[in-house]
């Protein structure tokens, strides 16, 4: 699909949490935030594992339903937002990845907001 080391050195420099999975669910790739992200849940060793086996069962739901949407033609990007307990509040967006016209998995990026810099338009 396209070069894991073009990937790194797109998002190595991005202030985001990039994790890429293909259409079949599996991670393909973490940038080094991502890494450190998911670092209590394995880190770049989830690199080759399915998402489903990532995720607690709430949210495996919301993750087969995106596929769904994503492999029906519905290429629109699923936004969430999460706040931790004493933690600034994060932005995840993933973003359907399209090759040649057909889904090919999804690009995931994380990262934290700072509410003085959230617009509303």
């Amino acid at each position: 699909m396209i070069d894991k080391a073009a990937l790194g050195t797109l998002f190595e420099g991005l202030r985001a949490a990039v994790t890429i999975a293909d259409q079949d669910l599996q991670i393909s790739f973490m940038n080094d935030r991502a890494v450190a992200f998911y670092a209590e849940g394995g880190g770049a060793e989830l690199i080759g594992r399915n998402l489903l086996d990532c995720h607690r069962d709430e949210h495996k739901a919301v993750i087969r339903a995106a596929y769904d949407r994503y492999r029906a033609g519905d290429l629109t990007p699923t936004r969430y937002y999460a706040r931790k307990e004493d933690a600034a509040p994060e932005s995840i967006v993933h973003i359907p990845l399209v090759v040649e016209g057909q889904f090919r998995g999804v690009a995931e990026l994380i990262w934290n907001e700072r509410a003085e810099l959230v617009f509303d338009g």
